[in-house]
């Protein structure tokens, strides 16, 4: 399966202590793509809604993937579970997020939230 990737994170190869703060809350989000939406239009609708979460200083990574027939995945690194939950309860009331409907189908979309061992390092 090939996936398209339209920007990765920093955060995936990269040992916790390159970063300024260590992620405690991985979010794995999956919806599908609103029929005939293209990826430059899902990308335009998650950049601003990106943009505004990064504001906070929660939001340490982000990586978007389009996969095969519509199917997306984003996969977002938080410092942590409360300020996860009140950055995303806060969203669903942004202007930014209006334009996501129109490219996103919302019933689709699934989210998991994982704790992150930071105790363990990639290549060790």
């Amino acid at each position: 399966m090939k996936l398209k990737a339209l920007s990765l994170a920093f955060l995936m190869t990269a040992p916790a202590d390159a970063l300024a703060e260590s992620p405690s809350v991985m979010e794995i989000i999956t919806f599908d793509a609103q029929p005939g939406a293209t990826a430059e239009a899902v990308t335009a609708a998650l950049g601003p809604i990106e943009a505004k979460m990064g504001q906070y200083g929660t939001l340490i990574a982000r990586s978007v993937s389009e996969g095969p027939d519509g199917k997306w995945t984003m996969v977002n690194y938080w410092t942590d579970r409360d300020a996860m939950n009140r950055v995303n309860q806060e969203a669903l009331t942004w202007p930014e997020f209006g334009a996501l409907p129109g490219v996103a189908n919302l019933e689709s979309l699934q989210m998991q939230q994982l704790d992150v061992d930071t105790t363990v390092g990639l290549g060790e």
